[in-house]
């Protein structure tokens, strides 16, 4: 059983930034999660099939994944990195597929993630590996976001505080960080 978030002692409601909309602790995002999907895989899923893949940023920093398709009742694809630089860790994944037209069929990961009580197994193309997360996951699971849905309305915001800064003094206001 692999949890989607750690359990953490006396959190509770009400904490820094409840409340608000400008949140200094924002969500992870999807662009900044490490991402293995389903296409990277497109002809490779096959009995006893292993390969590898390898992220490499601008800043010359790389990550590297490796794989390996086994299959027994259903096929699951182990994926193995290391974590942190001091633990290997190996993930298996259990593949679903669904029917497309013409016959054919379409593959998508099953989270393994565990949400609460209940497993996840959400059928995704996608599974996503936060900063500092452990284990890769849905986005459900990791509670990701997209860096467009935090940017959004930002000028609107704006606006709104301008107005309730002119109720405020009247005529013109100056917002000073």
């Amino acid at each position: 059983m692999i949890l989607a978030k750690p359990e953490e002692a006396g959190t509770a409601m009400g904490g820094m930034g409840s409340g608000s909309w400008y949140r200094f602790d924002k969500k992870s995002t999807v662009e900044e999660s490490l991402t293995v999907a389903m296409r990277d895989f497109r002809g490779k899923i096959y009995p006893h099939s292993s390969g590898a893949f390898t992220w490499t940023w601008a800043s010359g920093n790389s990550a590297s994944i490796g794989y390996r398709v086994t299959w027994r009742d259903v096929p699951i694809i182990t994926l193995t990195y290391r974590w942190r630089d001091r633990e290997d860790v190996a993930i298996p994944i259990r593949l679903q597929t669904t029917p497309t037209n013409f016959n054919g069929r379409r593959w998508w990961f099953s989270c393994p993630l565990v949400r609460g009580t209940r497993c996840c197994l959400r059928r995704v193309g996608k599974l996503y590996l936060p900063p500092g997360a452990k284990y890769f996951g849905c986005r459900l699971c990791h509670d990701l976001t997209y860096e467009s849905s935090q940017k959004a309305h930002q000028w609107e915001r704006w606006l709104g505080r301008q107005e309730r800064l002119k109720e405020c003094f009247g005529g013109l206001a100056i917002e000073l960080e």
